[in-house]
Formats: structure tokens, sequence, C-alpha cells
């Protein structure tokens, strides 16, 4: 595949206490702003000014945010942290089989198939957790609270860009960029810049005592991007001061300054300085998307689930079974996707398999325990399952098997223990004692001639054959 040529602006501007680093390339517009804010505060930063948060889908954007990070070298911002637009929702919970592990894009789309963890991120379903990076951790992605406070780097999407503005004599040239406003002006440097769509430029030609100043903006003109004004600053122009401000080939003419001419294969484009590949995407062999680029074209499959075959021309769809995407389920592959086919005890949630928690819509009378893939119930103390419907749950009966040493009576979960008259139950619960009275004991003289009578707890009867008359007797004296 060949390579796509990136021309950049490497630029600081300075509104208030907010420094922005901007880079600008074929694809968008980058700015770094080293004025520490919450997540939410940056989030709305970038959205006011017309773009979002920045995202790092894939190696090509790594590198461009890596870009404008390096360029901010002199702030020394090497180990400082820089908010990107990945967010876990406080409604939502990680989730380590997803390469995102459930954190989702602030802007469209906001899921991908690239990742870049430093660590695995915190596990939780109740708090909201936002990510950054740093170049002293090689730009892999760190979570943390979105209440702390880091740089932050928006991004912004344009119909097309304008190359830079080259000035056929000396002069200056000042770009309000869409995203910047008025009063805070990008100046270019020794680089190449891409310059968005909608930017006007205020180019001042001469020297302060025969100044010219006027306006040139970047719009679309018959499909192309390029500037209203097609010269600058033009007076005696020659093919020896910057190459006439041709792209390729200048050409003196005689008496009416130069003619650019572009190499085999270019073609001029109406700004007379400009070349542009003839072999355009519209006859161009890809089946899906023409890519044009600075030295040729290359193709890409715009459809979600095709790739790019190794004729690097036509698209070829993507088998995701391959890739384990269904876990231990059954996979089947489809033209640009996959089904999922789950086991018993699981069920289909946005294309994955996810365990049924059959406790809610099973009726367990009594306990249920879920497990993955499958329920279990449980019955409580005193009860067993029943025979018939595990569901349900029947009482045993603890009397059948005699706990009791007299009476037993069975109740629902449980058993009661009871005693005959003149008996109490033991401290056990189970066994009988005689109940506590107080009854008196005759005991005979030793005379045989009275009785003594003696209170005790409860009725001892001396084993004697004698007869025993009952009569009136005092105290401490015999009968």
């Amino acid at each position: 595949m060949m390579r796509v040529l990136i021309l950049m602006l490497f630029c600081f501007v300075s509104g208030g206490t907010d420094r922005v680093s901007t880079t600008c390339t074929p694809e968008a517009c980058l700015t770094l702003h080293l004025e520490k804010k919450p997540f939410e505060n940056a989030s709305e930063d970038c959205i006011n000014n017309g773009g979002n948060l920045v995202t790092v889908r894939n190696e090509n954007e790594l590198q461009s945010i890596k870009s404008v990070l390096s360029a901010a070298g002199e702030y020394n911002i090497l180990n400082s942290k820089v908010w990107i637009g990945l967010m876990l929702q406080k409604t939502n919970c990680t989730d380590l089989t997803e390469k995102l592990r459930g954190f989702r894009w602030t802007s469209e789309p906001t899921d991908s198939k690239y990742s870049n963890w430093k660590n695995e991120p915190l596990s939780t379903c109740t708090e909201k957790r936002c990510v950054s990076i740093s170049l002293a951790d090689g730009l892999e992605w760190s979570d943390g609270s979105c209440r702390d406070s880091a740089f932050y780097m928006c991004k912004f999407l344009f119909k097309g860009m304008c190359k830079p503005i080259v000035l056929e004599e000396p002069g200056y040239v000042k770009y309000n960029v869409p995203f910047l406003g008025l009063f805070n002006p990008l100046t270019p440097n020794e680089r190449l810049v891409m310059v968005p769509h909608g930017t006007w430029a205020e180019i001042q030609c001469g020297g302060s005592e025969d100044a010219k100043t006027f306006v040139s903006i970047c719009d679309n003109k018959n499909a192309h991007f390029g500037w209203t004004t097609e010269r600058f600053c033009a007076r005696n122009k020659s093919c020896k001061s910057k190459n006439g401000g041709c792209d390729h080939r200048c050409i003196d003419t005689a008496g009416a300054g130069v003619r650019c001419d572009c190499r085999e294969g270019y073609y001029l484009k109406d700004d007379k300085v400009s070349c542009a590949l003839k072999i355009n995407c519209e006859k161009s062999p890809c089946e899906s998307k023409c890519i044009p680029s600075a030295t040729g074209f290359s193709c890409a499959c715009e459809e979600p689930g095709f790739k790019l075959a190794k004729d690097n021309v036509s698209c070829v769809d993507i088998d995701e079974c391959q890739q384990g995407t269904c876990g231990e389920h059954r996979c089947q592959n489809t033209p640009g996707s996959y089904l999922c086919e789950c086991k018993p005890g699981f069920r289909l949630v946005a294309g994955k398999c996810e365990d049924v928690d059959e406790c809610t819509e099973f009726s367990c009378q009594q306990g249920c325990l879920n497990s993955q893939g499958s329920f279990s119930c449980y019955c409580h103390a005193g009860y067993s399952s029943s025979s018939n419907d595990s569901r349900k749950c029947i009482d045993i009966d603890e009397c059948v098997s005699r706990p009791c040493e007299d009476v037993c009576l069975n109740t629902l979960g449980s058993f009661e223990c009871s005693c005959r008259e003149h008996f109490i139950l033991a401290k056990n619960g189970i066994s009988c004692v005689p109940e506590p009275t107080e009854k008196i004991q005759i005991t005979p003289s030793p005379d045989h001639r009275g009785a003594f009578i003696t209170k005790l707890s409860q009725i001892i009867f001396p084993k004697t054959s004698r007869s025993w008359h009952l009569g009136h007797v005092r105290k401490g004296q015999g009968l």
C-alpha cells in the first residue's frame, strides 16, 4: 500500500492562559490545549469550538497525536496527562472481553477495534472513568477519575484542505482557522502546512512603508480546494525565488514572469501552481474506496467487516470467528459480519453471549443460586426439594426419627417436644424432667413414738412396710 504524504502545520498561539499547539493534516486538525481542566470541561471546550476530544482509533491517529505532543516539547509536558475522548459512563460496567473495556469514544463512531491500554482499567459499574495519555507512558492509555485536571487535545474535521500560501516576494501571512477564531491567528514556520477549509488568510506584501494587505480564503473551487486569490505578492516573478511558487517545474517567460508545469503523470490545477495526479479515483481499480495521495492512490474497504485483499485493490470478508469473537460459543461467519449462537443458559446481547440470570426469570420457592449458564434452587433448614419439582420445597417431618423423649409435634420447617403431666422439658428442649413441687416428708422418730416433718423440693417416699397414720404434730416434737 502506498504511503500518504502528510503535510503538517506546527504552530503555537496564545489566548489568555490557554496555550495551544496546532497540527493540520489532510484528514483533520488537532489542537493541544495547555490549560488543565476536568474531563467534562475539556470536552465542552472542544465541542464549543466545533470539534471533539481527540480519538485514537488506529496507529495513524496515534502518530498524529505524537507529532503534536512532540512539537510542544519546550513546555516540558513529558509527564503531563492529556485527556482523549474515551470515557466509561457511570451506568456501564468495565468489560475485559472488549477492546475498549466497556469504554466508549465521545464522538461517532463510539466503538473501535484498536486499543492501547497501559494497565487494565479499574473494574467498576458505578463510577465514571476517563482516559488520558502522556509521552512518558509512550501514549498508552490510563484511566482515572474524570474530576482530575489535565491538558487536553481537540480534533476538528473539515471538508477539505488547502496547501500553504507561497509568497512570490517578501511578505507575511497569518491564518485565521475556524476553530481558533480571529484573535488566535496561526503563522507558518519553515515546515509545510495544510490549512483547513474555511480558513481566511491575511496576507501582507512588501515592507513596512509600502505594505499592502489583502485576504484570501480556502474554498472549494470546481471540486478542488484552493485559495480564492491565485497569486500572492507577485512583482518581478522569477523561478530563482522559491521555484516561482510552482509545485514541480518552473519556467521563466520573457517579460511575463513564470509559468508552472508538472511532471509526467500530473496535471496543473486551477491555481496554476499546484500539481495533482492525472490518475484520479473515478477511474481507479479499487473495489470500494480510493484514497488519492501525492505519489499515486491507495484502496481501502469502507464497509465494516471487510479488509483489503493481497492485491491491495479488492475487498475480502474478515472471518471474525477466527478471532474468537464468540468465545466458547458457536460462531457463524457471514459476509461483513458474524453471528454468535449461545449455549443454553446464555443469550445474545449486542452481538455477544451473556449469562442469563435464571434466578430473576425462574421462581424458586425458597432460595436460588445463579451460575454460568445455569442455576439451582435450594431449600431452607427443615425442608427438602420436591422429587416432582426441584423448584419447590416440602417440609421434613422430623418426628419420624423420634427426636423427643416424650411427645413430638411436627411444624413447618421444624418440630416441638413436650412432656406428660408433672414433667417439663429440660434445657436441651428434647428430654423431660419431673416438675419441681414443694412436698413434705414424714420421717419416723427413732423410738417409733412420733415423726418429724421436713419441707422438700420433691416427693421422697421411704421404702418401708410400716403403716402411716395422719396426725397433728408440733414442730420439733414427736407424735
